[in-house]
Parts: structure tokens; sequence; C-alpha cells
């Protein structure tokens, strides 16, 4: 099932364009952006890495080009911040992450992998 939802997924995403923050106004989009660099910089497993990416170009598509979406997704972002919604628990993720100390277990200062480039 992960392998055919990922499959999918990115099949799908690929179609959408590339978000940049050159393209993009919306300032929830430019921050978007700006957590998935991070994002990469952290990440080490490639096939989830990839999925990430091609929710998020979508995501930031429907964000740049739908109040209809834009106004949801804000919609499930108030909520989350309103719910109580726990964080993770220290030195999590386990497998394939390079954040520093006290969540992540970092290996490399330079390590970093282009996802959107597959």
């Amino acid at each position: 099932m992960n392998n055919a939802l990922l499959k999918a997924v990115t099949i799908l995403g690929r179609k959408y364009p590339r978000p940049t923050m050159d393209n993009v106004v919306h300032p929830n989009s430019k921050r978007l952006l700006e957590i998935q660099e991070k994002y990469r910089r952290y990440e080490g497993n490639e096939r989830v890495g990839q999925l990430v990416d091609v929710v998020l170009r979508i995501l930031i598509a429907k964000i740049e080009h739908s109040p209809n979406y834009r106004d949801r997704f804000s919609w499930f972002v108030e909520e989350l911040m309103k719910s109580g919604w726990k964080p993770r628990s220290y030195g999590h993720p386990v497998n394939y992450w390079n954040e520093p100390k006290p969540y992540g277990n970092r290996i490399d200062e330079n390590f970093s992998y282009d996802f959107s480039a597959q």
C-alpha cells in the first residue's frame, strides 16, 4: 500500500508547478516553503522526503489559487493550535533524521537531500 500511495501522489504532485519564493504571493505559502527547506536539511529517508515534497507542492498550489482551500487549511491549523496537540517525543524520529538534539540525533552538519530533484 505504501508503494502505491507514494507512486500515485508523486505522479499527481509533479503535475503541479514547483513553488518558489519568487512565484508565490501568500504569506503562509512562503512560510511553508521556509519550513520545507528546513525539513529537507533533516530528512534522510528519500521515500518520505519525496512524499512530503509533492504533498507540499499540491498544498501550496491550492493555497495560492483557491481561497476555498486556503481558508479550510488555515482552519485546520487554527484547530491544531487550540487543541493542545502534543509535540513529538525527544529523540524522534529515530531513523534517517538529522535534526539537532533534543529531538534529533544530528549526524552531519552538511547533510541535505534534494527530494524535489526527483
